[in-house]
């Protein structure tokens, strides 16, 4: 059989609770609910960190943050580890990352054969985290409470310009892989991935897209109360370091906050909707699969938070989305947990290059066909698969790690007080109940899991010496002569260049109404 095209569509900082095809009534989703009503929907995805490298580095590998030490967002991992991209080049597929992904170091590509734009943010060195300072003591990239307060239309905007260029060469792109197999006479399938920054803060949406909620009630945070610091100090670490501890939104600055965001949410699916509607004119859309997803969600003013950094529902959710040929990807919505390294097999799988039900070396994650397949037997339920997410970066002063099994979310962190939230009695995670004495065995079972995963002492060294050794690395850089690791697209030789006409016809892609 032909080997499917994967094209990987990934939004940054879309919460799952913002979509249509996840219930949310204020959305203006059409292109993703119709991927979702066509395909297969996760209903329990996360990530596996919430913050942008790490959470991406951990999906393109299937490893967990820490396995490659990738620990925040000033951190590489190595250019010897494979990633999804690597296995299916290496598997014949043409592979190209069209957008961000937050690669920090020289190495730019990990595994993509070609890459169109360079990332929105630096590649160096420059956020790294020190768990050594008060958090009064402020490093200047810390997320910061302003884009709630200055939240509104752009005409033009830093991560407006990016996301056009993103969504034009993804269009532009798709035509070159046509293009590519007329000129071969044979078709090469091939990876897509295409990565837009928005609707991450700031919360800056086009026009068009802000309008199209003037009418639209919006629902404001159901729980905007902060935790009392004593019981969640991790959110309190959080609003001190984003400056909410001494600046609160009023109803007003929250309301436009969420209604920009919303906009922004709006203007991703109207991208998503130019590529699905391409796929479909170049006569790809019954070779191709589809998925969409996120690298974390927003915590968009619940529990008096913003933006990611947190193990609760709305921050460490994710949508993920597969549609393709009903031979390949089965239609419905699934209830088993989920998570971003579930990615790398289920590409291998799609692809070919791994066996149904076969394991991947070295991955954490299982295919999420296999997923399915083991959801619609009844042969495992949803308490047999544990999902954990680490938190590493700033705002934490140790280790803060989170157990999802069943309808349990259990989180550690050395000095915090434990956390347990019963997600089926209490979905919007308002009741911690792991100092209740019923809930002592669970409490005990879920932190063993994790003592058997992780030695929290020497994770804790781990990442103290890789901050160290990154901040001199990052002040040695910085002085003299600097060179920046920023990728450089390569020159375009698409147009007219050397045989005239020849260069016109390949370039053709007819209409077959004509």
């Amino acid at each position: 059989m032909t080997r499917p095209n994967i094209v990987v569509i990934q939004a940054d900082q879309m919460a799952a609770a913002a979509l249509g095809a996840y219930g949310d009534q204020a959305s203006r989703t059409p292109s993703i609910d119709a991927l979702a009503d066509q395909g297969a929907v996760f209903d329990r995805a996360y990530c596996n960190s919430p913050l942008c490298a790490p959470s991406r580095a951990s999906m393109m590998t299937g490893r967990m943050p820490s396995d490659i030490e990738c620990y925040d967002n000033g951190d590489d991992f190595p250019a010897s580890v494979p990633t999804f991209a690597h296995h299916l080049r290496a598997a014949g597929y043409h592979t190209a990352l069209i957008g961000r992904m937050h690669f920090i170091g020289p190495d730019q590509h990990h595994g993509f054969e070609q890459r169109l734009t360079t990332d929105v943010y630096p590649a160096d060195l420059d956020m790294v985290p020190d768990w050594d300072r008060p958090l009064e003591q402020r490093l200047q990239w810390y997320h910061d409470a302003a884009p709630v307060f200055t939240a509104g239309v752009s005409k033009a905007s830093v991560q407006q310009d990016f996301d056009d260029e993103v969504g034009w060469r993804s269009l532009r792109h798709l035509n070159d892989r046509v293009r590519a197999d007329r000129a071969t006479d044979e078709e090469r399938p091939f990876l897509m991935v295409s990565s837009f920054i928005h609707p991450h803060d700031p919360y800056e949406p086009p026009r068009e897209h802000w309008d199209r909620f003037a009418d639209v009630d919006i629902p404001g945070p159901r729980h905007p109360e902060p935790p009392s610091p004593d019981q969640d100090p991790h959110t309190s670490r959080l609003r001190q370091m984003s400056g909410f501890d001494t600046r609160e939104p009023d109803i007003e600055d929250v309301r436009r906050a969420r209604r920009a965001y919303y906009a922004a949410v709006s203007y991703i699916d109207d991208h998503i909707g130019r590529i699905r509607q391409r796929i479909e004119d170049l006569g790809l859309a019954d070779n191709t699969v589809m998925i969409i997803t996120s690298d974390h969600g927003d915590m968009l003013g619940e529990k008096g938070l913003w933006y990611k950094m947190s193990p609760y529902e709305q921050s460490s959710r994710v949508p993920l989305i597969i549609s393709g040929p009903e031979h390949l990807i089965p239609r419905g919505r699934f209830a088993h947990p989920v998570s971003l390294v579930d990615l790398l097999p289920t590409l291998l799988e799609i692809c070919g290059a791994a066996a149904p039900g076969e394991e991947v070396p070295d991955a954490a994650g299982i295919s999420l066909l296999e997923s399915i397949r083991r959801e619609l037997t009844g042969e495992v339920g949803p308490d047999d698969r544990d999902i954990v997410i680490e938190y590493l970066a700033e705002g934490t002063y140790k280790p803060q790690l989170t157990l999802v099994r069943g309808r349990f979310k259990f989180t550690a962190c050395p000095g915090d007080p434990d956390q347990l939230f019963d997600l089926e009695a209490d979905p919007e995670e308002l009741h911690n109940i792991a100092a209740e004495s019923e809930q002592a065995e669970q409490v005990e079972l879920l932190r063993k899991e994790l003592q058997a995963r992780y030695d929290l002492h020497v994770l804790d060294e781990q990442v103290r010496s890789s901050q160290r050794r990154r901040r001199l690395a990052s002040r040695a850089l910085a002085t003299g002569k600097t060179r920046p690791w920023d990728f450089d697209p390569d020159p375009e030789q698409r147009y007219v260049r050397g045989d005239f006409w020849n260069a016109l016809e390949r370039g053709k892609i007819e209409d077959a109404d004509r």
